[in-house]
């Protein structure tokens, strides 16, 4: 499916790529400066400036590293034992976060001072060590690939929308911080829902994908919520409504909801065009999730995805009746009454490309586990950048071409 998709030249990021190592430095850091609190001065600023010195490192070595899981998410197998050193290396930051955590908690400045001292010292040194041990062979990685990292806008980023979405996601860390419950992230979005199921040919040599309509009206929301683990946890939530001018039966049927968490999207497809779902009647945005329902916590890192529960959802832009259809029962216009209700006090959109860049700075806060506002340029770009080469681009016009142009077509005017 991933193939069909980027051969149908939609835009693709690849969400899996979490920043498990600054994540797991970061704890182990600020447990190494709230231990340089309780010992002596003279030791605290020797251990001060080691603790710097780990930070920097580790600051320099996670962008790196986190461009070579990128890379070879998308195929490259000749960065495989890179993959493997970069995962060693995440393993013994954890294991430094928990020795200098048992360190600190059994600490007792008149019995074994001297010895936490020393052994946090020596803890430090050994994984600083290994991270001039590894520099080296992640910069070789880098060259021989020919990936780099790049701090600037991709191309196909629209800056309003992106502007408007970050707008939403700032507002939305701000109301969080005041009321610490579940806060909705941005508009709802009136949008039509679409799952996929294949059918194999005779041969089973090709797959024909074919989609169907599962909810014509489907009110999407992003929601953040509150997480003993997490600073930033959010899940998506997806409800149907009875309110799309079709005939429902309530007494039969009834609302459909779904629920995911937005850590479990491993991947996401956008077009400009309906196309992309062989819909030849829509040529609105489409917004395709790849969401593996086997992630079943966050924190699992580096061990790709499932084949076995893998769901895909696609969204185009609903689109409203034209002839108005009167439901037959009362008990159904009481059914998508009520739901209409309560979204005239909610902001609605039908911006498929604005969900587009909320998903994609939302999955990097969580995934980073820090503010938009604090993330690095190169793993902002990474998020937005589209990594599909297929990708269908905008045509970019020269003015003196675009000039030349006019200047014919009011030469044939003055001829005729």
């Amino acid at each position: 499916m991933d193939e069909i998709l980027a051969k149908a030249g939609s835009q693709a990021v690849t969400f899996a790529i979490r920043s498990g190592i600054s994540i797991a430095s970061s704890y182990a850091i600020k447990t190494v400066a709230t231990f340089v609190q309780k010992i002596p001065e003279e030791d605290a600023t020797r251990l001060k400036r080691l603790r710097e010195k780990l930070e920097t490192r580790i600051e320099i070595v996670s962008a790196a590293i986190d461009l070579i899981r990128l890379v070879a998410a998308k195929g490259n197998t000749g960065l495989g034992s890179t993959l493997k050193l970069t995962k060693d290396l995440k393993e013994e930051i954890d294991q430094f976060d928990a020795r200098i955590s048992a360190i600190t908690g059994n600490f007792n400045a008149k019995k074994n001072e001297r010895d936490s001292i020393k052994a946090v010292e020596k803890y430090i040194l050994d994984l600083l060590e290994r991270i001039e041990e590894v520099i080296p062979v992640i910069n070789l990685s880098l060259t021989t690939s020919g990936a780099k990292l790049s701090t600037a806008l991709p191309q196909q980023v629209s800056p309003g929308r992106l502007l408007q979405a970050s707008n939403y996601v700032t507002r939305n860390n701000d109301l969080f911080e005041e009321e610490g419950k579940n806060v909705q992230l941005g508009p709802v979005f009136a949008l039509t829902l679409f799952s996929v199921f294949q059918n194999l040919t005779a041969s089973e040599s090709k797959a024909r994908v074919t989609w169907k309509e599962d909810m014509r009206k489907a009110l999407f929301s992003v929601w953040r919520r509150p997480s003993r683990d997490r600073e930033y946890d959010y899940f998506l939530k997806i409800k149907e409504s009875f309110d799309d001018g079709l005939y429902h039966d309530a007494t039969e049927e009834r609302v459909k909801e779904l629920h995911f968490d937005i850590w479990q999207i491993v991947r996401l497809f956008f077009t400009a065009s309906g196309k992309l779902l062989k819909l030849e009647e829509r040529n609105s945005p489409v917004l395709v999730l790849k969401v593996d329902k086997n992630l079943k916590s966050p924190f699992v890192d580096d061990q790709g995805t499932s084949t076995e529960d893998i769901e895909w959802l696609a969204f185009g832009e609903y689109e409203a009746s034209n002839e108005s259809e009167e439901s037959e029962t009362d008990d159904a216009d009481e059914n998508y009454t009520s739901s209409a209700e309560e979204l005239e006090e909610t902001e609605v959109s039908s911006s498929i490309a604005l969900l587009e860049y909320i998903i994609r700075l939302s999955s990097l806060q969580c995934n980073d586990q820090k503010s938009i506002l604090q993330v690095h340029d190169e793993r902002l770009s990474t998020y937005l950048n589209d990594e599909n080469p297929n990708s269908i681009e905008g045509k970019k016009y020269d003015v003196e071409e675009v000039t030349t142009k006019l200047e014919k077509v009011k030469l044939h005017g003055t001829n005729s």
